[in-house]
Protein backbone atom coordinates (compact mmCIF):
# COMPACT_ATOMS: atom_id res chain seq x y z
CA UNK A 1 0.00 0.00 0.00
CA UNK A 2 1.41 3.79 -0.67
CA UNK A 3 0.67 6.02 1.47
CA UNK A 4 1.31 7.30 5.34
CA UNK A 5 0.41 6.22 8.65
CA UNK A 6 0.30 8.97 11.29
CA UNK A 7 1.18 9.48 14.89
CA UNK A 8 0.13 12.71 16.77
CA UNK A 9 1.42 12.70 20.24
CA UNK A 10 1.66 14.89 23.33
CA UNK A 11 4.63 15.51 25.51
CA UNK A 12 5.20 13.08 28.38
CA UNK A 13 4.17 13.79 31.68
CA UNK A 14 7.34 13.44 34.00
CA UNK A 15 9.85 10.52 32.33
CA UNK A 16 8.31 8.13 29.49
CA UNK A 17 7.03 8.42 26.89
CA UNK A 18 4.53 10.94 25.24
CA UNK A 19 0.87 10.66 25.32
CA UNK A 20 -1.21 9.60 21.93
CA UNK A 21 -3.46 11.57 21.00
CA UNK A 22 -4.54 10.06 17.26
CA UNK A 23 -3.49 7.83 14.81
CA UNK A 24 -4.22 6.89 11.36
CA UNK A 25 -3.65 5.53 8.01
CA UNK A 26 -3.76 8.18 4.75
CA UNK A 27 -3.24 7.49 0.92
CA UNK A 28 -0.27 9.14 -1.20
CA UNK A 29 -1.42 13.16 -0.60
CA UNK A 30 -2.03 12.17 2.83
CA UNK A 31 1.24 14.32 3.72
CA UNK A 32 -0.21 17.61 2.10
CA UNK A 33 -1.61 18.90 5.30
CA UNK A 34 1.75 18.90 7.24
CA UNK A 35 3.90 19.94 4.90
CA UNK A 36 1.52 23.01 4.20
CA UNK A 37 1.78 23.41 8.22
CA UNK A 38 5.73 23.36 8.48
CA UNK A 39 5.72 25.71 4.72
CA UNK A 40 3.80 28.09 6.33
CA UNK A 41 6.51 28.28 9.26
CA UNK A 42 3.52 27.08 11.50
CA UNK A 43 5.10 23.28 12.11
CA UNK A 44 8.75 22.61 12.08
CA UNK A 45 10.50 19.13 10.08
CA UNK A 46 13.00 17.42 12.51
CA UNK A 47 13.67 14.46 10.21
CA UNK A 48 13.84 13.80 6.81
CA UNK A 49 14.35 10.33 5.78
CA UNK A 50 10.60 8.45 5.93
CA UNK A 51 11.67 6.52 9.28
CA UNK A 52 9.79 8.16 10.41
CA UNK A 53 8.80 12.08 8.69
CA UNK A 54 8.38 13.62 11.86
CA UNK A 55 7.19 17.36 12.93
CA UNK A 56 6.41 19.96 15.95
CA UNK A 57 3.59 21.43 15.58
CA UNK A 58 1.46 23.29 18.57
CA UNK A 59 -1.82 22.11 19.28
CA UNK A 60 -3.95 24.54 18.39
CA UNK A 61 -2.74 24.47 14.83
CA UNK A 62 -3.15 20.65 14.80
CA UNK A 63 -6.07 19.62 17.13
CA UNK A 64 -8.97 21.63 14.68
CA UNK A 65 -7.76 19.45 11.71
CA UNK A 66 -8.38 16.44 13.67
CA UNK A 67 -12.03 17.61 15.09
CA UNK A 68 -13.03 18.67 11.85
CA UNK A 69 -11.99 15.08 10.24
CA UNK A 70 -9.33 17.39 6.94
CA UNK A 71 -6.59 15.18 8.03
CA UNK A 72 -7.97 11.72 7.35
CA UNK A 73 -8.39 9.96 4.48
CA UNK A 74 -11.62 9.84 2.54
CA UNK A 75 -11.55 6.35 1.79
CA UNK A 76 -12.65 5.03 5.29
CA UNK A 77 -9.55 4.01 6.29
CA UNK A 78 -9.92 4.12 10.12
CA UNK A 79 -8.59 6.31 12.13
CA UNK A 80 -7.91 6.21 16.39
CA UNK A 81 -9.29 9.63 18.32
CA UNK A 82 -8.66 9.81 21.96
CA UNK A 83 -10.88 12.40 22.86
CA UNK A 84 -10.35 12.66 26.55
CA UNK A 85 -6.60 13.72 25.70
CA UNK A 86 -6.86 15.84 23.27
CA UNK A 87 -9.72 17.68 25.12
CA UNK A 88 -6.99 18.08 28.09
CA UNK A 89 -4.49 19.68 25.76
CA UNK A 90 -3.14 23.28 26.01
CA UNK A 91 -3.64 24.75 22.55
CA UNK A 92 0.04 26.14 23.21
CA UNK A 93 1.62 22.46 23.83
CA UNK A 94 4.05 21.20 21.24
CA UNK A 95 3.27 18.13 19.69
CA UNK A 96 5.56 15.33 17.85
CA UNK A 97 3.60 14.48 14.45
CA UNK A 98 5.58 11.34 12.92
CA UNK A 99 4.39 10.15 9.12
CA UNK A 100 5.78 6.88 8.41
CA UNK A 101 5.94 6.19 4.70
CA UNK A 102 4.05 2.92 3.58
CA UNK A 103 5.31 2.14 0.44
Amino acid sequence: MLGWWFVVTAPAVGEGEGEVLAKWETGLGGLDWIAGLAGAGRAEQLRFDGYPLRYTVRAGDVLPLLADGSVFDTGHRPHELDPERIAACPPDALLTVDAWDQS
